[in-house]
């Protein structure tokens, strides 16, 4: 990433490292020493003291468990001043393993100060303990307190930026596995705002709690852009895009345009361009300022997340070829049958809609709707005598009209394609019966798939409720009062219940891919 990369709005912040020392906490000073004047003195020294133009706010703790609550209540103490004889003769020692080892704190700067140079030798402290300097109390004139503070608020600055760093890389890292794991549209896109929102949220320069206390937030929204085509967009295709605000609108507007990522002092556009000239854009607003590290985690962020978006892209087109070649290959089928596509069509989606109502996941229930228009997909074995024959089969010609089932199960039960699979099941087992006077092998109530189960009942209702070359279509009341007496014989019972569930939606499926002739 370059500067050319990146591009910020007039009258935002343009300096982003001056954005990073935006502190707008004071900087928490603890004081721990039994002695009231030592708190006295170092709060008179240090009154005017300011780093990156924000001041020091004072904590005061006269014992070491004092402290130790102080430590409990407070995660972002920048510099704590230690005496070393207190309570105890090494009180202060105590102390310092305990910030360090029992609270994990790493971050804090610890000065130890003491008295009694003798009590606690220089050399052997600064060596065991994890402290940033050990000062006599009679050295820290004003002059040295100030460069003691200024070097150790540095430091502490430095290291929460690694932190800062760290965790966003970790969750770069966590967010990879996660979108790269994600089985649907919907779950890329929610996990995607998941782990967006978190890290903005560990971008930000003041810990979470405080962007509740100082009334920040960050407010993401996800649009859909449909198509995109040089300097033209179709905006209305953005959900709710007249309800943003003019800046937000323009820099959505401008992302677009410019085929871009959009980063401003405390909002971002991420703008993730598909190959097949689409994007979807993510908005973020309300955030404190962010540094070019921020950005460039969050562009990292971006590269890994485009990776997940094309890997989803291809996977739908693939679905939707083998979907399209599916209903081609079912539609001549029932050319072949001498019926209409309609059919494959009125059994697809009746299919989905009882899947859906019977347990199975939007995806799966997809899956089985572009499955189901195969159900007949052995008829193509079929002789045309058999097939369009006008009046009641003969016993061995409704024998060989049987057989289409396993001629279809043949055709593609060995696909790894979970679509073909699905039309395995379905194609095989659509004419077995609930009480098992079904057909091919006389499976009975759950020994035939659910799949299968709701196909025979969609077919059925199908082949019923529309003309055949043997016979004229039933009156609609018929037809559902045949379903409600083939309860628990020709149906399974709670798929029989499902249907009466969504009775209204599926007649108007009925109504909507009318037979055309």
């Amino acid at each position: 990433m370059n500067d050319d990369d990146l591009l910020f709005i007039e009258d935002d912040i343009t300096n982003v490292e001056e954005a990073l020392s935006l502190h707008l906490s004071p900087w928490k000073v603890l004081i721990v020493d039994d002695d009231k004047e030592v708190h006295a003195v170092t709060k008179l020294v240090l009154s005017n003291f300011e780093w990156d133009d924000t001041p020091l706010l004072f904590l005061s703790a006269y014992s070491a468990y004092e402290a130790e609550q102080l430590f409990l209540e407070h995660d972002d103490i920048a510099v704590a001043l230690i005496d070393v004889v207190m309570e105890t003769d090494d009180a202060g020692l105590r102390l310092i393993r305990t910030i360090r080892d029992e609270l994990n704190n790493k971050a804090t700067r610890i000065v130890l100060r003491t008295g009694q140079p003798g009590q606690a030798p220089e050399r052997k402290i600064i060596r065991e303990y994890d402290i940033s300097d050990y000062k006599n109390k009679t050295e820290l004139s004003g002059i040295k307190l100030d460069t003691l503070m200024c070097s150790a608020l540095r430091s502490y600055q430095n290291i929460i930026s690694l932190n800062k760093n760290t965790k966003g890389l970790e969750l770069v890292i966590e967010s990879s596995s996660a979108l790269f794991d994600a089985i649907t549209y919907e779950t890329l896109i929610d996990e995607t705002i998941n782990y967006l929102s978190k890290l903005v949220e560990q971008c930000s320069h003041t810990p979470s709690y405080a962007l509740s206390s100082l009334g920040i937030y960050c407010n993401p929204t996800v649009f859909h852009l449909i198509e995109s085509r040089g300097d033209f967009a179709h905006l209305t295709e953005l959900n709710d895009f007249d309800k943003l605000s003019d800046s937000a609108s323009l820099l959505i507007t401008q992302s677009i345009t410019e085929q871009r990522h959009i980063y401003t002092s405390n909002a971002f556009v991420m703008n993730m361009q598909s190959s097949s000239n689409s994007c979807i854009i993510f908005y973020f607003e309300g955030f404190l300022p962010l540094s070019s590290q921020d950005i460039a985690l969050l562009e990292l962020f971006a590269t890994n997340t485009k990776t997940s978006f094309d890997n989803e892209e291809l996977r739908h087109e693939l679905e939707e070829g083998q979907r399209e070649i599916v209903y081609l290959l079912g539609e001549a089928i029932e050319r072949k049958s001498k019926e209409t596509g309609n059919h494959i069509r009125r059994v697809a989606e009746i299919s989905r809609i009882l899947a859906l109502e019977l347990g199975y996941t939007i995806a799966e229930s997809e899956k089985i709707k572009s499955a189901s228009p195969l159900h007949d997909l052995g008829k193509i074995g079929i002789p045309d005598n058999i097939l369009h024959k006008p009046g009641a089969l003969d016993a061995q010609e409704w024998k060989i009209m049987q057989s289409h089932v396993e001629i279809g199960y043949e055709l593609v039960r060995y696909s790894s394609q979970d679509i073909l699979k699905y039309a395995a099941l379905i194609s095989y087992q659509h004419h077995e019966k609930w009480d098992g006077t079904g057909y091919p092998n006389g499976l009975k109530g759950e020994e035939i798939d659910l799949v299968g189960r709701i196909a025979s009942l969609a077919d059925v209702f199908d082949a019923l409720a529309h003309d055949r070359c043997y016979k004229k279509a039933w009156p609609i009341e018929e037809v559902l009062q045949f379903i409600d007496d083939q309860e628990g014989l020709h149906f399974d019972p709670q798929v029989v219940a499902a249907f009466r569930k969504h009775k209204g939606q599926i007649i108007a499926v009925n109504e909507r891919y009318k037979d055309i002739y």
